[in-house]
């Protein structure tokens, strides 16, 4: 089997059928998508792409397969080729999951067609459609499954029990994409934040078995290591992902998308098409962006970005928490009013780093019972020093040109006093 060197999981074995997946122009593609989208203006190392993630992802999805396999293989009731074939479906799904991102990964998941919901959309599109198809047919032919049961899977289409388990394994609330994308963007980016017990984890995590099905768990003993890694994930977002220059560079590039979309595709949204979508990538946006007639292109490409002037602080109540955020909403749609989006830009985000329950109240990440492992708890009830985190992430800022920053501020200021008066 070939081996590929990687810094965070040192090598990552492929065989040959992957292999050729990964030769074929719609995964190389990912060499030219940036994990980070515009972070590297921030942090300038931050170079690192889809494409090593994808591999990561697929090796790490595998390590938890093994282990989860080779505790619970008694009960699971599997054959050895049900075994073989689930694990080669989950390989292809974790290494294919995030084909289908569009230039600069996140910052242009709203400029999809909304008939193709998404880069995960994209991703099933791309996997039926492409060159990909008739090599996952040919891998499949062995198992028993095909390029649209490995689609199924990243699109949320897969309905079966065993396929619903191999799903909960790359995308889930505690999964190989979190494992994988904590150490990456930490290493690439020069920060300790996302660093967290990987090979504890691993030693830990287990299956459990409720309504009707199996499902991934955490041994009672492995709560501190899952709280290692939600810890990394909420420092992640508070201090790289939701960065304030970060912040100002994705929007700049949204706005920048939107025009050279306009221009090439008349609807300003990305190709429908496989073949025309695999066309865009990090590069060739940049080399749009430097013929297009856009006051956006000067401002990415030669790193000119509006100057955060304001920024909201944390509310203590919910009461306060309520006339901030009407306040702020507010002032965001007077300062829209006032100003142009090339001078001025109002960035409100709102997210829980993590869910603890589903909508139907289940626990996304349940503990399993040292005593019975028929009985779970949530680890919501099992973590109260992580509990906390379930409540959104909340910020607010507002980036004004260099010329009229001092003008915003001002501005800015004493609406805020204004309408706090008139709240009380």
């Amino acid at each position: 089997m070939p081996d590929i060197r990687d810094p965070i999981h040192g090598f990552i074995y492929i065989s040959e059928d992957e292999q050729r997946i990964i030769d074929t122009p719609s995964f190389q593609r990912l060499r030219r998508i940036r994990q980070l989208a515009t972070t590297y203006l921030l942090y300038p190392s931050a170079e690192h792409t889809r494409f090593p993630h994808s591999l990561g992802v697929m090796h790490v999805s595998s390590l938890i397969f093994d282990k989860v396999f080779d505790k619970r293989k008694d009960v699971l009731g599997w054959s050895h080729e049900e075994a073989r074939k689930y694990r080669q479906m989950l390989r292809l799904a974790s290494l294919l999951h995030d084909v289908g991102h569009a230039p600069f990964s996140h910052v242009s998941d709203d400029l999809f067609d909304q008939s193709v919901k998404g880069h995960e959309g994209m991703a099933g599109k791309i996997i039926t459609e492409s060159e990909i198809a008739p090599i996952i047919d040919k891998i499949g032919e062995e198992y028993g499954f095909n390029c649209h049961g490995i689609a199924a899977l990243i699109t949320g289409n897969a309905f079966n029990n065993e396929e619903r388990l191999l799903a909960d394994i790359f995308a889930s609330e505690l999964d190989s994409d979190k494992m994988d994308y904590l150490l990456r963007d930490s290493l690439y980016t020069g920060v300790k934040y996302g660093h967290f017990d990987l090979d504890r984890i691993l030693n830990v995590i287990s299956l459990y078995f409720q309504e009707d099905r199996w499902k991934i768990g955490i041994e009672h003993d492995g709560v501190e290591a899952v709280e290692g890694l939600i810890l990394a994930r909420y420092f992640m977002f508070t201090q790289v992902y939701l960065h304030r220059t970060r912040r100002i560079y994705d929007q700049i590039m949204i706005q920048l998308l939107k025009d050279i979309l306009r221009a090439e595709t008349g609807t300003g949204r990305l190709p429908k098409d496989v073949r025309a979508f695999i066309q865009w990538d990090d590069y060739s946006v940049i080399e749009k962006a430097k013929t297009i007639q856009s006051p956006w292109a000067e401002r990415f490409l030669n790193r000119v970005h509006l100057k955060c002037i304001w920024e909201s602080e944390p509310a203590l109540t919910l009461e306060e928490r309520i006339v901030q955020r009407e306040s702020e909403l507010q002032i965001k749609e007077e300062l829209e009013s006032r100003y142009p989006p090339y001078q001025v830009i109002v960035d409100r985000y709102q997210k829980p780093p993590l869910k603890f329950t589903l909508s139907d109240g289940s626990p996304t990440i349940s503990i399993i019972s040292k005593e019975d492992p028929a009985i779970t708890y949530s680890m919501k009830d099992r973590a109260p020093v992580i509990a906390k985190l379930e409540e959104p992430i909340y910020v607010c800022r507002i980036y004004a040109d260099t010329d009229i920053a001092k003008e915003v501020r001002d501005y800015v200021r004493q609406r805020s006093a204004v309408l706090r008066r008139g709240s009380k």
